[in-house]
């Protein structure tokens, strides 16, 4: 991985926490990240007007892909009604980087070289460390727990998804401008057919930060697929997993959530796995 595709990626990491601690601050967080993923597809309309319609061999994947991320959007708001940020967000992430690497093996033939592999393992050994910290340190009910734990399991189905769709659409970033707003159309669509009249009252209050939340998402996962068209899935997906550092941070200062021990050693693991993921293949 070179080290203009690692910084981006890195940074957009820091945009999926960000979008994630605008939906944590809100009153009904689960109405906000749905809202948000609605903003999010906003930003992708010019993009589909300015450039031509992604490849056929791509299609099945976008909508494969907008219908897994409606479950995504709904566990995440879910998670966050009843769990701290330092909590849900560490959880929901740290089993998925291994976990797409090994089905991105299986399933597409496609492996990092050893020190790839090497930079997995412990970045997800960090996060899974911060995940650790987060369970004993407690704020998660049972339905929570649930949530968050089916949540690792969509991430994994979406990123394999949305890593081969880029990569057959030709283009990563018309990719992403369809995927957000065809997720949009249909979030917004099961959405107002159950709560109708609380949606709308909800979205005037938070447009503004929705709108902020939407641009970093999309620019987000914009990154993740075009770094995915020239990387292996599995090591992208363990380096956006960093995206945890940043709401650890983010948790601390805006939210008054405690850092200890354990933290400091899942930090050191992630920062770690990063440096590993520059060593020569040879």
């Amino acid at each position: 991985m070179s080290a203009f595709v690692l910084a981006a990626v890195l940074l957009g990491a820091f945009f999926h926490a960000s979008w994630n601690a605008i939906v944590k601050a809100q009153r009904d967080r689960s109405i906000a990240s749905e809202v948000v993923g609605m903003f999010a597809g906003l930003f992708g309309l010019p993009i589909m007007i300015a450039l031509p319609l992604p490849a056929a061999e791509s299609w099945p994947y976008l909508v494969a892909s907008a219908l897994i991320h409606v479950g995504y959007f709904a566990l995440v708001g879910f998670a966050y009604r009843s769990a701290d940020l330092g909590v849900a967000y560490p959880l929901t992430r740290g089993s998925a980087p291994l976990l797409t690497a090994i089905a991105a093996l299986f399933l597409i033939g496609e492996s990092p070289q050893w020190s790839g592999w090497l930079a997995i393992v412990i970045i997800a050994s960090g996060i899974l460390t911060l995940s650790l910290d987060a369970l004993m340190r407690g704020g998660l009910t049972r339905h929570a727990a649930f949530a968050v734990m089916t949540n690792a399991l969509v991430i994994v189905s979406y990123t394999l998804v949305d890593g081969i769709g880029s990569r057959k659409a030709g283009d990563s970033l018309v990719y992403t401008a369809w995927l957000t707003a065809l997720t949009a159309l249909a979030v917004f669509c099961i959405s107002y057919a159950i709560r109708r009249q609380k949606l709308l009252i909800e979205a005037k209050k938070i447009w503004l930060p929705a709108l902020g939340g939407g641009a970093l998402l999309i620019s987000s996962y914009g990154i993740a697929l075009w770094a995915m068209t020239r990387a292996p899935i599995g090591l992208v997906a363990a380096l956006r997993e960093t995206s945890v550092l940043f709401a650890m941070l983010m948790g601390m200062y805006f939210f008054r959530e405690p850092f200890g021990k354990r933290r400091l050693l899942a930090v050191i693991l992630i920062v770690t796995g990063i440096v590993v993921l520059k060593l020569p293949a040879h």
